[in-house]
Formats: C-alpha cells, sequence, structure tokens
C-alpha cells in the first residue's frame, strides 16, 4: 500500500510539471479546459494503472520465487531422506518434519524472529496471505468504524463535492464570462470560500452520521452524484447554447432530456455495484476518484485563466478589486445648448414596433417630431458585434478572437474622435466585455472613464453563482430549476452612484431619473450621450409600467421600454431643450433566429433632428443600415458627416441600396426593400475559426 500512495504521489507531482504545457496549444477558449482535463484525467488513470499493474507483478513474481524455492527444496530433501542422510537440525531447534521445509532465508514469522513452521505454513498458504492476515485482519471497514472513523473517510468526498460544485465551477464561470459577470473573483472569493467550507464540513458530517448499509447508501449517492454532474459540466451541455435570458424550450430537448436520465441513472447504478460486490475497493474509490475529479478540475482551472491572459485579458480582468471602466457620470446631465442623445434599447426588433401598434395605435404618439425608419437593417444580430461595429465601422468576420477583434476595431480612428476634437463631449454608457474589453479603447474620447470600486451583495452573488453551478451540474430533467439569465449577476452589485460601472438595469435607471431627474450642465460644450438599456430583450420581467414582475410579454416589455423613454422626453421639455436635441431612439439588432433565416430581421429606429417640434410620427421607408450611423451623430453635431456616410435622412425613399447581415456565420446580401424577403441573398459563411462567445 506505501508503494501505491508514494506512486500516487509521484504521478501528482509529475503531471504538476506536465499538464501546464498543453494549455499552450492555440485552442478555442471555449473548449481548452474541457480538453486539458480530459488529458489530465488520462495521464492520472494511465500512471496509477501502470503503478498498480507493477505493484501487483511485483507480488505474482515474488508468489512464483517462492513457490519455485519451495519446490526445489522439498525435492533435495526428499532425495536426501532417502539416501539415508537426514537434515541437520540442530541449530533451529526444529522437528525433522519442520526442518525438511524450506523457507527462503529472511522469510519469518512477525514478533518470533524465527521462519514459520509447517504448520504454520499450511495454516497461512502463500506468501499474500500472510500479507491478508497481518495488514488486513486488524483492517476496520470504514462503514464499521466508529463516527470519527466514518468522518475520515467521507472527508475526500465532501471536500471533492464542495470544490466542485462551489469554488472551482464558480471560478471557472467568472473568468470565461467577464463580460456577464461584472463583479471579479477578488469581490466574491471570501463568500465562495466561506460557502466552500461550511458546505464541506456540513457534507462530511451528515454523511457520517449514518452507519452500515445506511452509510453505504448515502456514500454511494454523493459519489454519483460528484461524478455524473462532473460529466455533465464536461461534456453534457453543448446543446443548450448561451444564457442570453431567452426562455429555452424544454419541449425540444425530449430526447436529449430522457438520453441525459439514462446516462445519471447509468452512473448510479455502475457506483452501486462496484461499493455492493466490490467492498475492498471502498476505501481506494473514495480518496482516488475525488482526487481526480479536483485534481483535473484544478489543472482546468489554470488553463482558463491562462487563455483568458493568453486571448489579451489582463488578470485584473477576472480578479482585481477596482479596476477602470464607464461608469454612470453624467448620465442624468445634458447640455443646455446642443445636445444628441442616442438612447439604445436591446434586440427592439421592428416587430415590436407593430406588435404595440396593434395593441394601441396611438402608444407613439408622444413622439413628436419623430421619424420612424421602417426599413432599417443593423450589420449583425447580437450585441457582440453589432454596436462596436457600428461605432468603429470595423467588421467582425470571425477570423479572430473577440479580444483581438476589439483590439483591432478600437485601435484605429472612429467618429468621436473627430467629435472630441471639436470639443463635444461624449459619453458612452454601455456593455463592459461586449462593447469592448479594455478600458483603454475608449480612453481619450470617452469623459465618463473613472475608478471603480464594486460594492456586492454577498448573498445574492453567492445565491447566483450557485444557481449558475447548479445549472452546469444538475442534469437535463432538472435544469428548469436553475436557469437564469447572464444580467441577474448584475443585482449583485450594489449601486453606490455615479462612480460605479455602467450596468443595464433599466429598473435602477428609471428609478433614478424619476427621483433625481435630468440637470443642465454649466459647461458650453455639447454632449453626445450613448445610453444602452435592456429594452426588450429578455428575461421578461417588465411590465408597461416599469414594474418588476414574475413573467412579462415582448408586448408589455416594449412599451415599459418606451415609458422609460417617454420620461427622458418629458424632462427634456420641462427644461425646453426638447426641440434643440438630436434625439435617437433605436436597436443594436433585431431579433436573431436560432437556425437559417426565414423571415427579414430589421432594428427598429426613431431620429428626432434638431429642430423638429410638434409634428407627428413620421414613416420613412429608405433602405437605411448602421453604416449611417457615425454621419448621422457628426452631422447633429458639427454639420457634417466629415467623410463618413451621410446620416440616414441622406437616403431616399425608392432608392435601392445594397446592405450586408451577418446571421451567426452566415451572409446576407439585402439587395432593395429589406422588409421583403425575397430580396434578401445568402452569401454563404466566414472561413474565419472562432466560435461566437458573446450572448446578444
Amino acid at each position: 500500500m506505501r508503494r501505491l500512495r508514494f506512486a500516487l504521489a509521484y504521478w501528482v507531482v509529475a503531471l504538476g510539471f506536465f499538464v501546464p504545457s498543453v494549455a499552450y496549444a492555440y485552442i478555442d477558449p471555449a473548449t481548452t479546459t474541457y480538453i486539458v482535463q480530459i488529458i489530465t484525467a488520462l495521464v492520472v488513470m494511465l500512471g496509477v494503472s501502470l503503478s498498480i499493474f507493477l505493484y501487483k507483478f511485483n507480488m505474482v513474481s515474488a508468489k512464483a520465487k517462492y513457490g519455485l524455492y519451495g519446490l526445489v527444496y522439498r525435492l533435495r530433501n526428499k532425495r536426501a531422506t532417502e539416501g539415508g542422510r537426514p537434515c541437520d537440525d540442530a541449530d533451529t531447534g526444529l522437528g525433522d518434519d519442520d526442518a525438511r521445509r524450506y523457507v527462503p532465508p529472511d522469510y519469518v514469522m512477525l514478533g518470533t524472529g524465527r521462519p514459520p513452521t509447517t504448520a504454520e505454513m499450511d495454516a497461512l498458504g502463500e506468501p499474500d496471505g500472510i500479507d491478508k492476515v497481518t495488514k488486513n485482519a486488524n483492517r476496520e471497514k470504514p462503514w464499521e468504524k466508529g463516527f470519527l472513523g466514518r468522518l475520515k473517510s467521507t472527508m475526500p468526498l465532501s471536500l471533492a463535492i464542495s470544490l466542485s460544485f462551489i469554488l472551482i465551477g464558480s471560478m471557472v464561470a467568472v473568468i470565461q464570462n467577464p463580460g456577464s459577470i461584472q463583479f471579479g473573483l477578488a469581490k466574491a472569493m471570501p463568500v465562495l470560500v466561506f460557502a466552500t467550507i461550511v458546505c464541506f464540513a456540513a457534507l462530511a458530517v451528515v454523511l457520517a452520521v449514518f452507519r452500515g448499509r445506511a452509510y453505504m447508501f448515502v456514500v454511494s449517492v454523493a459519489a454519483a452524484i460528484l461524478i455524473a454532474g462532473y460529466l455533465q459540466a464536461l461534456f453534457l451541455n453543448g446543446g443548450l447554447g448561451e444564457l442570453t435570458g431567452d426562455e429555452i424550450e424544454w419541449g425540444m430537448y425530449s430526447v436529449s432530456i430522457v438520453a441525459n436520465s439514462l446516462f445519471w441513472l447509468g452512473v448510479f447504478v455502475a457506483v452501486f455495484l462496484m461499493m455492493r460486490f466490490t467492498k475492498s475497493a471502498h476505501r481506494a474509490f473514495l480518496v482516488f476518484v475525488p482526487f481526480l475529479i479536483v485534481f483535473v478540475q484544478c489543472v482546468g482551472l489554470v488553463s482558463a485563466m491562462y487563455e483568458r491572459v493568453d486571448s489579451g485579458d489582463s488578470i485584473s480582468a477576472y480578479w482585481q478589486e477596482s479596476n477602470e471602466r464607464l461608469t454612470f457620470k453624467g448620465i442624468y446631465e445634458v447640455a443646455y445648448e446642443r445636445n444628441t442623445i442616442v438612447i439604445l434599447l436591446d434586440r427592439f426588433d421592428q416587430s415590436f414596433v407593430y406588435t404595440v401598434l396593434d395593441d394601441d395605435p396611438k402608444f407613439f404618439e408622444p413622439l413628436d417630431g419623430f421619424t420612424m425608419f421602417e426599413d432599417n437593417i443593423s450589420h449583425s444580430a447580437k450585441t457582440f458585434p453589432s454596436v462596436t461595429e457600428k461605432f468603429t465601422g470595423h467588421m467582425f468576420r470571425w477570423d479572430q478572437s473577440d479580444s483581438d477583434y476589439f483590439a483591432d476595431a478600437w485601435a484605429g480612428r472612429n467618429f468621436m474622435h473627430e467629435l472630441v476634437e471639436q470639443g463635444v463631449d461624449v459619453r458612452l454608457y454601455t456593455f463592459f466585455g461586449f462593447v469592448y474589453d479594455d478600458i483603454e479603447q475608449v480612453r481619450g474620447f470617452a469623459s465618463n472613464i473613472g475608478e471603480v470600486d464594486e460594492v456586492i451583495n454577498d448573498r445574492i452573488a453567492l445565491v447566483k453563482l450557485l444557481k449558475l453551478s447548479g445549472f452546469l451540474h444538475s442534469p437535463m430533467l432538472a435544469k428548469q430549476v436553475f436557469w437564469l439569465s447572464s444580467d441577474e449577476f448584475d443585482h449583485a452589485i450594489v449601486f453606490t452612484g455615479e462612480t460605479m460601472p455602467y450596468l443595464v438595469n433599466d429598473f435602477a435607471f428609471y428609478d433614478s431619473l424619476v427621483e433625481q431627474g435630468l440637470s443642465v450642465t454649466d459647461e458650453s460644450r455639447a454632449i453626445f450621450s450613448y445610453i444602452h438599456l435592456n429594452g426588450p430583450h429578455p428575461p421578461l420581467v417588465m411590465d408597461e409600467n416599469v414594474e418588476h414582475v414574475g413573467r412579462s410579454s415582448y408586448l408589455q416589455q416594449t412599451k415599459g421600454s418606451m415609458k422609460i423613454v417617454y420620461e427622458y422626453l418629458d424632462q427634456l421639455r420641462a427644461l425646453g431643450l426638447y426641440e434643440s436635441s438630436t434625439i435617437i431612439v433605436m436597436a443594436d439588432h433585431g431579433i436573431p433566429e436560432d437556425e437559417d433565416l426565414t423571415l427579414p430581421v430589421l432594428s427598429a429606429l426613431f431620429v428626432k433632428p434638431a429642430g423638429s417640434y410638434g409634428t407627428p410620427l413620421a414613416i420613412n421607408m429608405a433602405q437605411v443600415s448602421h453604416s449611417q450611423f457615425p454621419g448621422m451623430i457628426l452631422e447633429s453635431l458639427l454639420g457634417d458627416s466629415m467623410g463618413y456616410a451621410p446620416g440616414f435622412f441622406a437616403t431616399q425613399e425608392g432608392e435601392d441600396i445594397v446592405r450586408e447581415y451577418t446571421h451567426k456565420r452566415y451572409r446576407y446580401e439585402i439587395r432593395g426593400d429589406g422588409r421583403d424577403f425575397g430580396n434578401w441573398h445568402g452569401l454563404g459563411e466566414y472561413s474565419g475559426q472562432w466560435e461566437d462567445s458573446k450572448a446578444g
């Protein structure tokens, strides 16, 4: 057993130096930790198997050697006796029969200092019998021990469950999703460590309380949950896609749910059978399997950290307590002369406009002076990369990582540099991780950059992280219980004022807007404000009165989103700045279909130029796109598009324009009226190798 432990320790140390080299391979970050964990597990299993094989081989060799020696000397003693030459046993003190039985040198009975007699050898049998008698006879089985003995035996399993489902799983989630989980590991680590320790202690005690068959049963259940949950998170969640807030149609996964349930049942049956028929392996199983799972997960954790750093992120992106971000600073301020205000409602599809009009034809009447462009197309189907493309004009071609794309897109000159050079105050209130992933990318034109120090609600943060871990590790049948949206993690961040990082929270934005209202700055500079709200994007939890409800609809949430817009416009009117302001209410993209497109995807767009006031909402059928956004902003503040594509009003109705749209990796060219899907022509796939990793 000592040899086995030594071999196990050797392979652990060896793998500690071997595995990290695997992580240097140029692999998609979404799968690197899986591959590394698989390789690690295989190498550990092969190493331990080889060690056990060598140990068993030595045992078999020893038995064969002793057997051969015994046979040779029995024959020799027999011939000596038949020839009248008895053995000299004067020095042994044993009888003739005992002396004639050869025993190899140094093979003695424990506690006697002499070789065994014939009777003792017959009782013991082969050499491995000695091992069984001297070592196993006094070894008490775990389920027969007292409480402290059972507690000691359950500790490795309890620790592995606690680490896998609480600490390691949550750490990997935060590292791999810095855009969705806005707080860093440094903030969540204390509560995660505390929860892990409490779970470990409580689980070990609860398991140790049981005795006999009940002990075997509960330990088997815990081991099966650990193994099945780990394999579920590692291999079996691929078909669910990303947690974007959209409700999952579980009815589509009926076959997967049945197959997944059978897999879990198979794991439970295998563990129970092993516990039932190979009880001698019980102790080794409860130590080795938990150790193996925790070890390969730790390797995966290190790999995930390396992948984030290798893709361009600094360690502070997922660890540091304080960091510079775009903040709430100045979000409720407007200039007393010139303002261009963009309120973006995420996933505000044009079809939602028609749905609202069908329900209430007069709903959009407060948009006096506005023009609605019915045929507006964004370039991409999701927030990433749609917003960055709109700001920079740099299109995502699927041939690079997200971080590389951000670095390239923001490295060049964009229209906001022109604004700053002309004295305009640029304020961007938008997503970290979906629009930019390094504050240096927006430094130089965004004035609301600030040092932030997030304050999180430990209880909410822990609940959300445990919920995500439950979703990842639970069987398909139980995932509905743990379903959550990425924006739920924002609820864990305590609103501390304008110095906190900007978070897309429509309820908080509306409440503060109503409570404190808009104010006019003392500065004479014009202001360009870009305010990114959740809008009608799922999860659908807002009603038409901007109240949080358990379940809403696209109709209700669209109306609630527009109520926020109407409140903002009313306050501009109260300040006397409505007429002089350019106001744009728009979407970053429409509804992205899961499969191939079957319908046109149009993004809502309402524009009120400065000076337009007191006229009903106008309808414009011009074929416009987000490529005209920079020119529109420059025209509103500088009076010229400065070489960019002219703004939306420059396109005439009836003028056929060629536009592009990207759905997943598929390119479409729209020739003519975008409302007619017959004008959408597929151009094939982009040839890049990187997969989409951002929610929309």
